[in-house]
């Protein structure tokens, strides 16, 4: 459903024009129309635009009654935007909520003001959606917004459905911007009385038991080293088996609260080719060495490879491809590992740009923990 239309000869989305505005469709210049969020079948549908002549399409819904062939033009920023937009003028009908306003310096995507702040969230809540940006200082940009008493909804892509988005996970004012411990300035006079030392503090020496240290001991058990997520439900491990190798792994949750995972030895030399990996999906997957959609193969385009050693009877290697190289910088970037021995097994998942640099970072874990071997 197209998220994006000219009206005046100017690019609007949904939430930018009233009920009943008619807007022009980018890709076909026929009229749309704006359909309200709604509930279908127990679903969110976030507002959007729908094409209003007719046709054999299935872009118009019941709701908008019309249909088209032209899907319209909605790039996944503007989608993303709207979305989160719909979703909080559904949950707060009292709010005030704007696009793209400013906020003492910094621009958030959505921004919603309370008539009055109100407990965990503060004056509002800001939504940033994250789409192929890797440049934004994260922890900058929430600590901006929560200095200045409002709550950080951090979104990516893998928080979104095709009509609606998780806002589960908003950064609230309360707890995260309590004042620090020792900055007593505005707190009431009995909470500050409270805060100081009454009575000289106590040192006993209590001795623990050795049942408790015996309680550390992991000899057989898979321990996980490190762990480093490459999209919202996947991730990429080191870890130590039970016979004390250490292993490289991928896993991705799956429908009804299972996982798939898929682990392979690795040794020092290893470390260098998981960092030149990581390299090649910044610089070539996710950076200015991508390849045109005319310059790939047709279907998984493969954009990244590094063979891991493995051990002497598996053979294992990681690459990342583009399983449709069609859809251009929409395309999904796949990561993929693989692990041989009479048959070929793999575990595959979509990546977000982040995660190049988390394996960076646990290539430099896997490093240190060779080395404390060594020791």
């Amino acid at each position: 459903m197209p998220y994006l239309g000219l009206h005046d000869g100017d690019e609007v989305l949904p939430p930018q024009v009233p009920d009943g505005t008619t807007v022009l469709c980018p890709v076909c210049d026929e009229e749309m129309s704006v359909v309200r969020s709604h509930e279908r079948a127990s679903s969110f549908v976030s507002r959007h635009f729908s094409h209003r002549g007719g046709g054999s399409g299935t872009t118009g819904s019941a709701v908008s009654g019309g249909g088209s062939d032209c899907p319209g033009e909605s790039t996944t920023h503007h989608k993303m935007k709207t979305i989160a937009y719909s979703r909080l003028k559904n949950d707060y009908p009292n709010a005030a909520i704007q696009l793209e306003t400013g906020l003492n310096g910094r621009v958030p995507d959505v921004r919603l003001d309370f008539p009055e702040p109100r407990p965990p969230y503060g004056k509002g809540i800001v939504v940033e959606a994250q789409y192929k940006n890797k440049g934004k200082d994260k922890d900058a940009v929430v600590k901006h917004y929560l200095d200045h008493s409002y709550s950080v909804a951090w979104l990516e892509e893998d928080d979104f459905t095709t009509h609606d988005v998780d806002l589960s996970k908003i950064i609230t004012v309360w707890p995260h911007a309590l004042p620090d411990r020792y900055g007593r300035d505005g707190y009431p006079t009995i909470t500050q009385w409270l805060w100081q030392e009454h009575q000289p503090s106590v040192e006993l020496e209590i001795p623990i038991p050795g049942k408790y240290w015996a309680s550390f001991d992991k000899t057989g058990e898979w321990v996980t080293i490190a762990e480093k997520n490459l999209k919202r439900r996947g991730s990429a491990r080191i870890s130590r088996s039970p016979n004390g190798n250490l292993t490289f792994s991928l896993g991705k949750a799956t429908s009804f609260g299972k996982s798939d995972s898929l682990s392979v030895q690795v040794t020092p030399d290893d470390v260098e080719t998981l960092r030149s990996f990581a390299d090649d999906l910044e610089r070539i997957a996710f950076g200015d060495e991508r390849p045109p959609s005319e310059d790939c193969d047709e279907d998984w385009h493969t954009l990244a490879k590094g063979w891991l050693n493995g051990s002497s009877t598996v053979t294992a290697w990681i690459t990342a491809a583009l399983p449709d190289p069609s859809r251009g910088e929409d395309a999904d970037v796949v990561v993929t590992l693989w692990k041989k021995r009479d048959e070929t097994e793999r575990l595959a998942m979509k990546a977000n740009p982040l995660a190049a640099d988390h394996l960076h970072e646990l290539a430099d874990l896997l490093k240190a923990a060779f080395e404390i071997e060594r020791e």
